[in-house]
């Protein structure tokens, strides 16, 4: 019979939503940001994109994506720009003001995870990072 706390995919989801709970804290507390609104500022930084790649991208359901699209405008961290390649079409940046809150939010992110992989050895973390780079590639 299947032990569901010893099955992988349940041990993943679980590490999952305990890892996203945690690091929530930080862009609340610091930016007063939800989970989606984090995630597409995120995705942003890297560069421009439309609502559909962000749905895409982010693994959001469209009204959850727009509502968190529209509270980030209401803020003034995102705006929607003609797509230069595609003039029918828009996407989404990253404000000044976006840019500001993400960078000080990646400062905070980074030392939120150096926090967390402590308690592994530099091995371990290379580790973790190859095994999970496999997982995802084979999925």
């Amino acid at each position: 019979m299947l032990e569901i706390t010893e099955f992988l995919p349940y041990q993943l989801v679980h590490l999952a939503n305990k890892v996203s709970d945690d690091f929530a804290r930080v862009y609340k507390e610091e930016a007063n940001l939800t989970t989606p609104q984090w995630r597409v500022m995120a995705h942003l930084a890297q560069e421009s994109f439309t609502a559909k790649q962000l749905t895409d991208l982010a693994r959001i359901d469209k009204s959850t994506l727009s509502r968190a699209i529209k509270q980030l405008e209401t803020r003034g961290f995102v705006e929607l720009r003609a797509d230069e390649s595609d003039k029918r079409s828009k996407v989404l940046i990253l404000t000044n003001e976006g840019c500001e809150v993400y960078s000080k939010l990646s400062i905070l992110a980074k030392s939120w995870e150096k926090s967390l992989l402590k308690h592994l050895t530099e091995d371990e973390q290379l580790t973790l990072k190859v095994v999970l780079q496999k997982l995802n590639e084979h999925i």
